[in-house]
């Protein structure tokens, strides 16, 4: 009997102890705060002390006098900071602006200038301010401190995994930049022929940085109006039509292209695989197009009077 007694009364104790647990894991835990002492570091501290070390670094955000440049200190001595905000163009503009000096703290040569010129059409990450969507902050192991692989020259080897950074947005890319022959990867085509992939897939492809503006430029889809080679500016030439468009750059001579009535070029170039695209198929992918452009018209209409009404 009493040993029958001891097992319930231990089992009633252990009951207890179990729900105590279980309630108290539900209880949200103290947040933890660091506490820094004046003068303190937060690259040389105990927490960020492997900051600065990879290929390429953004001079501010390996800077340790200059953290609160961008991280705002919630409490003076404490090492917690307010949420940085989705559009940080403000915070980039500290340095990346026209109208103010970078900090004299900053190693290296002059920040590139976020220009302000309202007939420059925006990259749409850049224009909402999501520089972080392609940047690191501080630092990454690749080219202008970006977070995934692009290429950093004129040239370069085509494969897939350097223009890593662009297919994490534009996901249609993988055909773009690697089908011969499309009618619905790219408008740069000459009927079906694929010139996107003429210009940069092959042993020595001319990268995105060849013809296009990361940030944004004045002419059209980001294209370039001017384009370093060697020590030289050379200019583009590019000029665009409803159909096309063309081009005639120290690359080659001028050059015309219609999605839908194919153009001769004299250029001499390398076999062209696949078969051009029948009248036909030529009409059909125009209609489409067509289609696919008062959509994205009626879209950014919406989005236009949506943002009005707002304003209202």
């Amino acid at each position: 009997m009493k040993n029958r007694l001891r097992i319930y009364i231990c089992t009633f104790i252990l009951q207890i102890i179990l729900s105590i647990g279980i309630l108290t894991s539900y209880i949200p835990a103290e947040e933890k705060v660091v506490l820094l002492g004046p003068g303190t570091s937060c690259i040389t501290s105990s927490c960020h002390t492997d900051m600065g070390t990879k290929k390429y670094v953004h001079a501010i955000g390996v800077n340790a006098k200059l953290c609160n440049k961008c991280h705002a200190i919630i409490k003076e001595g404490e090492h917690r900071f307010k949420e940085i905000p989705p559009d940080v163009r403000p915070l980039c503009a500290q340095c990346h602006s026209e109208e103010l000096p970078p900090p004299a703290d900053i190693k290296g040569t002059p920040p590139k200038v976020i220009s302000k010129d309202e007939e420059i059409k925006f990259h749409a990450p850049f224009a909402e301010g999501k520089c972080t969507e392609c940047h690191d902050a501080h630092e990454s192991d690749f080219y202008k401190h970006l977070k995934l692989q692009y290429p950093e020259n004129f040239y370069a080897s085509f494969s897939v995994e350097i223009y890593s950074l662009c297919y994490k947005c534009h996901k249609e890319m993988n055909e773009t930049l690697t089908e011969p022959r499309t009618l619905t990867a790219t408008r740069f085509r000459n009927g079906n022929l694929n010139l996107h992939v003429r210009h940069v897939n092959k042993e020595k492809g001319r990268t995105c940085r060849a013809c296009h503006l990361h940030h944004g430029s004045k002419g059209p889809a980001l294209m370039r109006e001017t384009f370093p080679f060697g020590s030289r500016m050379l200019t583009i030439k590019y000029e665009k039509t409803d159909t096309g468009g063309s081009c005639g750059p120290a690359c080659h001579t001028q050059a015309r292209y219609d999605r839908y009535a194919p153009v001769y070029s004299p250029i001499k170039t390398s076999p062209r695989p696949g078969e051009d695209a029948t009248e036909e198929e030529l009409g059909l992918s125009r209609e489409r197009d067509m289609q696919k452009e008062n959509e994205e018209k009626n879209s950014k209409n919406l989005k236009t009077i949506s943002h009005e009404g707002e304003k209202r």
